[in-house]
């Protein structure tokens, strides 16, 4: 399968020094939406190491960035997001635990353990994934190294550290492996800890705050040069992450996994398969600091799977891969009793999902042919079965006696409790693509396909409120809040009888560039999806009125289209001697989605583009950044989604390398102080008291800087 290499732009701004961040950004050519633009393009390095790894990727054209919590965000790819993006790393399916989704894939691997991302828009692989209609993000962590000679040792790692003014973000990382020939044993950790960051005006925007770390350590053997077996244990920690965007913070999530790896040759396939399994503890309830409250509440999760994939090569134009992949996963979802006098949080436990079960086995086949040396495509079919239940709730208390006038839900949990839980799936999936080099300048592609997902947890079993024609009450209503990843103040139910989503999406990319594809290069992709049962909304009540009003949904089935463009584009302005080599590169992303009875989508990103001029000469790197987002005006009236006006944001970074082992970073980010509102960050829910319209403004500037040093 081949692949183009890039440095991007999200690369770019990610990489703190070689040992710490992301190397390169691969996208499969198979994937024409995906497909950005050109090659490996500069070296610069910035500021900005971070256990946010999604926002890393902002900058890859269809590529957006929910702006959840400070540290745990969330990629949009194409106006999808969240549980309709695959994200796999290594080989692991890991699945938020959280009925805020404040702990998502992503936010378990920070950059400094990151060899390589793979985005793959829409026209996905069927062998990259089922279970998602939006696209596929494949993380690979740095591979195990060894010495190459018998009887040599190896002794290698990495320290980095960085800091950042505006909000006193600080963190270090540490890398270091033993190695000979045959075995390899590294450890690798990250901490980060920031206060609350300051918006353009110098406004502290508080619950921004966050503290996390994580460890991993990994030993692998080689059996031979084409066969390596590798088992990797991670643990990460967070103390405290805030979400001004949600009622509630992440107070604590504590995650232990295990992935056992191998990758080789028998006889004349390529085999590549993993088993893994991770355990989390997650908390939540407020940060007395930021805001006041007590509502505890507990996630208990434990997922685990089986993936093999086999690449076989029929003759010499043509090669099939194939496999089967399983995910098994387990969620409880309770809330203690708060205490004190809140008649409708006591005196029980509110159990929300009781032994919820999600377990899904997929296979797959993909046909690779190369019908010319201008002629290729990939054909694959996939089949999922998914099967999902959960055991009977129970509400704080059951409306009697002194919880007269708390009742919490009794009615609605009888209700839940009558129904049939168990749901089973059967899901297919079709890729189709094909490029055309046209000629040594201009190449073609063209994608189809059809990509299924089937509801999470929360959207089919969430259950307070669920009764048709109750009278939801305030008690029901708190219930019904806590149910939010969108960041929009309102709160949500559960449907049982949600039927799985269903996108077609057809695709073509049209690039241009120097016959040696190293000067420069233009890449247009134009797209549209058809999605039948997009699990939307249906308005059931609201409260208030104006800045106070917030709206009470249940999850529903409706078809809705989504459609736009991706333009990217680099070239070179000069490369000599005297004054190194400058880059001028740039993408441009329009996306929009429309809901087939009318109305916005929620969150679709506004026309966005970014100009960078990057230099290399000798040591330094030197770049410019200028990112321009247009006023959001389309928006979700259902969910009261604010609009947000236009805004521009410069920034500035420098490095130097003083030997190839040790590296200095510096940067300025937001160098003119734009106050702005983040057109994907939802609502203030924290400093705007009960208005609930505000939505939450970007980070103010910043003076940051970054050191590495490798041994």
């Amino acid at each position: 399968m081949k692949k183009i290499t890039l440095l991007s732009l999200a690369a770019i701004a990610a990489l703190a020094s070689d040992s710490v961040t992301i190397q390169k950004i691969t996208v499969d050519a198979v994937a024409p939406q995906a497909d950005l633009s050109a090659k490996e393009i500069s070296t610069s390095k910035s500021t900005k190491m971070t256990g946010d790894t999604a926002a890393t990727l902002a900058d890859i054209p269809g590529v957006s960035i929910y702006n959840m919590g400070s540290s745990a965000s969330l990629p949009a790819i194409h106006g999808m997001a969240d549980d309709r993006v695959k994200i796999d790393i290594d080989g692991m399916t890991i699945t938020s635990a959280c009925p805020n989704h404040m702990n998502p894939a992503l936010s378990y691997i920070d950059t400094s353990k990151i060899e390589s991302i793979e985005v793959m828009a829409g026209i996905t692989p069927v062998s990259a994934g089922g279970d998602s209609i939006g696209g596929t993000i494949m993380v690979k962590s740095k591979d195990p190294i060894f010495a190459q000679n018998n009887g040599e040792v190896l002794i290698s790692g990495d320290v980095s550290a960085f800091y950042r003014s505006n909000n006193q973000a600080r963190g270090a990382s540490v890398s270091a492996t033993a190695a000979n020939n045959k075995i390899s044993v590294n450890y690798s950790g990250y901490a980060e800890q920031a206060d609350d960051y300051k918006n353009g005006k110098g406004v502290l925007v508080k619950d921004t705050l966050y503290k996390q770390e994580n460890h991993s350590a990994t030993i692998a053997y080689k059996i031979d040069p084409d066969d390596v077996i590798a088992l990797k244990i991670a643990q990460s920690n967070v103390d405290y992450i805030g979400f001004p965007n949600e009622y509630m913070d992440m107070l604590s999530n504590k995650s232990t996994s295990g992935n056992l790896s191998y990758k080789g040759k028998v006889g004349a396939l390529l085999i590549d398969a993993n088993a893994f399994r991770q355990d989390t503890d997650h908390y939540m309830n407020k940060i007395l600091s930021e805001h006041s409250g007590n509502m505890p509440m507990n996630t208990e999760a434990q997922e685990s799977g089986l993936n093999i994939k086999a690449t076989m090569p029929l003759s010499s134009t043509q090669t099939i891969k194939f496999g089967a992949d399983y995910d098994r996963y387990r969620l409880d979802d309770y809330w203690p009793a708060a205490g004190g006098m809140m008649a409708g949080m006591n005196p029980n436990t509110f159990w929300n999902i009781n032994n919820g079960k999600r377990d899904r086995l997929g296979v797959f086949a993909e046909a690779n042919s190369q019908w010319s040396e201008q002629l290729s495509s990939i054909l694959g079919v996939r089949f999922d079965r998914i099967s999902m239940d959960t055991d009977n709730v129970v509400g704080y208390n059951d409306g009697t006696g002194m919880y007269a006038m708390g009742a919490n839900d009794p009615v609605n949990a009888a209700y839940f409790n009558a129904l049939e839980h168990k749901k089973t799936d059967s899901n297919y999936d079709v890729t189709a693509t094909t490029k055309y080099e046209y000629s040594t300048s201009t190449d073609i592609e063209l994608g189809f396909a059809r990509k299924t997902r089937s509801p999470n947890m929360y959207e089919r079993y969430a259950w307070a409120g669920s009764k048709p024609g109750i009278t939801l009450t305030n008690p029901m209503l708190m219930d019904m809040r806590m149910i939010n990843w969108f960041g929009d103040g309102n709160g949500y139910v559960g449907n049982l009888d949600l039927k799985p989503e269903v996108a077609n999406t057809i695709s073509t990319t049209i690039s241009f560039h120097d016959s040696a594809d190293k000067e420069w290069g233009l890449k247009l992709t134009p797209y549209y999806t058809k999605v039948s049962d997009y699990v939307d909304i249906k308005l059931l009540t609201s409260t208030g009125s104006g800045v106070t009003k917030r709206s009470y949904f249940q999850f529903v089935n409706t078809d809705a289209h989504l459609f736009g463009t991706d333009l990217s584009g680099y070239t070179t302005l000069w490369d000599n001697s005297n004054n190194g080599k400058g880059t001028l590169k740039g993408n441009l992303s329009y996306t929009r989605g429309f809901r087939d009875n009318g109305g916005s989508l929620y969150h679709m990103m506004p026309l966005h583009a970014k100009v960078s001029l990057d230099r290399v000469s000798g040591a330094w790197n030197n770049g410019i950044d200028i990112e321009s987002v247009a006023k959001k005006d389309s928006v979700d009236t259902l969910r009261n989604e604010p609009m947000t006006p236009g805004y521009a944001v410069v920034d500035l970074r420098t490095g130097y390398a003083w030997t190839k082992e040790l590296n200095m970073d510096l940067s300025v980010t937001n160098l003119f102080n734009q106050a702005y509102a983040l057109p994907l960050g939802g609502v203030d829910l924290v400093n705007n008291g009960t208005n609930y319209t505000t939505p939450l403004q970007g980070i103010g500037r910043s003076f940051n800087i970054a050191m590495s040093y490798k041994f």
